[in-house]
């Protein structure tokens, strides 16, 4: 005998996420500026990936109120005004909502997404916060242990530019910071390595290193 089966798969929607990063969101905005200047572009994806082709952006509100627009269609941040304060920090706002729901009885918005754009030069941002990495006691010098490269803002003055970006690493104890002597890292490209075999049965060895 034969039984019939019948499946039937039920669409969940869920509300679109915004997949910027890295996390906090920060931009610069130069101090003088002609209005619909482009700072930063936000971008949120509907549960079927799709990205901007189903997603319409709506601006919430911004600190001050009136500083910046928000294109409904693209998600990009535009200034709307021509001079900015020196050193303030100003927010937007901002909401991805889905435009084609599989219930049109709902609707699906996202949670709600905060840029902060300082009008003045913003040192490099991490990738992440924070990174945790396990190493196990045979892991080779010169392994690389992890990434920890960084986003670079562009200058808010086009008649200067910055400066090049070196990374390097340090070992902190009690608050204080002190080089490592475990641990390297290449100045150009931000990649942790060791530098010494580990001994876990070596007291004198800490079990958990916290790098900066």
């Amino acid at each position: 005998r034969i039984q019939g089966l019948r499946i039937e798969v039920e669409d969940v929607d869920e509300p679109p996420a915004f997949v910027n990063g890295p996390v906090p969101f920060l931009a610069v905005v130069p101090l003088e500026t002609p209005v619909g200047f482009h700072v930063y572009k936000f971008v949120a994806r509907d549960e079927g990936g799709d990205g901007d082709d189903d997603v319409e952006y709506r601006l919430i509100n911004t600190e001050p109120p009136g500083m910046f627009t928000v294109d409904t269609n693209t998600g990009v941040v535009r200034t709307a005004v021509r001079q900015y304060r020196e050193g303030q920090t100003y927010r937007v706002l901002v909401q991805a909502i889905d435009r084609t729901p599989s219930d049109n009885s709902t609707k699906q918005v996202s949670e709600v997404a905060k840029l902060e754009i300082l009008a003045g030069d913003r040192p490099p941002q991490f990738l992440q916060q924070h990174y945790t990495v396990s190493l196990p006691e045979d892991t080779l010098v010169d392994y690389s242990v992890v990434d920890v490269r960084a986003h670079r803002f562009r200058a808010i003055d086009d008649r200067r530019s910055k400066g090049e970006l070196i990374y390097s690493v340090w070992s902190q104890h009690g608050g204080q910071r002190e080089p490592t002597s475990m641990f390297g890292i290449d100045p150009k490209t931000g990649v942790i390595h060791l530098r010494r075999l580990l001994d876990y049965d070596d007291p004198s060895q800490p079990k958990l290193h916290k790098l900066i």
